[in-house]
């Protein structure tokens, strides 16, 4: 993108600003063009418990309700709010709105940094616990 030199600093800040506010939600106006969006599936790590598996769908940075998060063994649900991102890492809140126990906290925050193009690490913090895995693009 050019800008004639004849546009005002207004203008200047303006266009900075818009492309600085593109880039917190990880579309186009950079180098890092990861594709968050998608379905997602991996195996996670817990201490006290047993491997289990989380399916995940994002589909929205900005609609909370149409990222989903189910995780299988320990059978609970919710959603994953996106929150920011940093050196391309991603972080959303996780609230849990079906079957949240002792095993499957109710709130949290995941953090998804991308390995390579169909692999993302995956860590879960909150109420007390850390959960750790790898997830892929389904």
């Amino acid at each position: 993108m050019t800008f004639p030199m004849s546009r005002s600093p207004i203008h200047l800040a303006a266009v900075l600003a818009l492309c600085t506010a593109i880039l917190s939600v990880g579309s186009g106006c950079g180098d890092d063009d990861f594709e968050i969006r998608g379905e997602w599936r991996g195996e996670l790590h817990q201490q006290g418990l047993a491997p289990f598996h989380v399916e995940a769908t994002i589909e929205s940075l900005r609609k909370s309700r149409r990222n989903t998060v189910h995780y299988t063994e320990i059978d609970c649900s919710g959603n994953w709010t996106f929150l920011d991102r940093r050196k391309g890492t991603y972080r959303f809140r996780e609230v849990i709105d079906r079957g949240a126990t002792a095993t499957c906290k109710s709130v949290g925050t995941v953090t998804l940094t991308p390995r390579g193009e169909d692999r993302l690490s995956y860590r879960f913090q909150g109420g007390g616990v850390v959960s750790r895995g790898v997830l892929s693009r389904a």
